[in-house]
């Protein structure tokens, strides 16, 4: 295998893991729709960025019996997120005020916040828990593909981390947002895009199926004019496919010049996201999982 197909291996492997959190925590229904949830991600993720200088509170909070109290969240302004995301600043306004009143977001004189409550919820837990087994597959894939080395930390005995590493995947997220948006043009497009990737499997070289844009908003909690509307941009864009049934993505349209851009950048993102994990201390974890799984394979009788 050449170094060009061993980065195509890698970037096919870190659009799969993309498509299946990316697309199943949005299309989840926590939140009303999708819209929502990235609001309601970005503001989380605002809430606690003073943690992220702090590495003894990182670690205090690091586990899923330990979400970080209220006193250590700070209000977000509703204008900077809807500027940081390119969101409507109105649009934003009356989706977080509806959160409000459903109790998701705490209103204060000095912006919005997310309350412990919410991050203690069962949906959370589920999800933190289904997100640290996805990613920690992804790095085994990854480390036996070569693209990882053994992380310099070991595991401890402490709680599992999965708080922590969500805060680090939710980080991860909205860069991603950023380094791709030039690419999609509005941060509501990279759901969309990774929905499509996800209902299409088109990081496997199977038969890929076409998904309607009236599932897609369905799903999504959108109306269907504002999905529509959304992929035919895509499709413009040259990142999908328009056909009678529906929008497609296949496995040879990922070897286009404008997916094999998006892929790289992905992929660099993730890799990066790693390494912050690694800086961190917290990757023993998923280390000692593909170490047991190794010796697993070993063991097993040749055929």
């Amino acid at each position: 295998m050449t170094a060009s197909d061993a980065d195509r291996t890698v970037e096919k492997l870190c659009l799969a893991l993309s498509a299946d959190l990316i697309a199943s925590g949005f299309l989840r229904g926590a939140y009303p729709s999708a819209l929502d949830t990235l609001l309601a991600l970005a503001i989380g993720q605002a809430n606690l960025a003073s943690m992220n200088r702090n590495l003894a509170l990182q670690k205090a909070y690091a586990g899923l019996n330990s979400s970080p109290p209220d006193d250590l969240r700070r209000p977000v302004r509703v204008r900077s997120v809807a500027i940081s995301l390119g969101v409507p600043q109105e649009t934003a306004r009356r989706r977080v005020a509806r959160m409000v009143k459903a109790g998701f977001m705490v209103q204060t004189k000095a912006g919005v916040f997310m309350p412990q409550s919410v991050t203690e919820t069962p949906v959370y837990v589920a999800t933190a828990e289904a997100t640290w087994r996805a990613i920690g597959d992804l790095y085994g894939a990854l480390r036996r593909e070569g693209a990882l080395g053994a992380p310099a930390h070991k595991v401890s005995d402490d709680e599992i981390p999965h708080r922590y590493m969500m805060r680090l995947w939710g980080d991860h997220f909205l860069r991603l947002i950023e380094a791709l948006l030039p690419m999609v043009q509005e941060p509501f497009d990279i759901v969309l895009l990774f929905a499509v990737l996800r209902a299409c499997q088109a990081t496997k070289p199977v038969a890929s199926k076409p998904i309607s844009a009236l599932s897609l908003s369905r799903s999504l909690g959108l109306p269907g004019e504002t999905v529509r509307r959304n992929l035919l941009r895509l499709v413009e864009n040259g990142l999908c496919s328009k056909t009678p049934r529906g929008y497609l993505i296949t496995y040879a349209l990922l070897d286009t010049p404008i997916w094999r851009q998006f892929a790289e950048r992905h992929r660099l993102i993730l890799m990066r996201f790693f390494s912050i994990m690694g800086e961190r201390g917290l990757l023993g974890w998923w280390e000692a999982d593909y170490l047991a799984a190794k010796a697993s394979s070993r063991a097993l009788p040749a055929p």
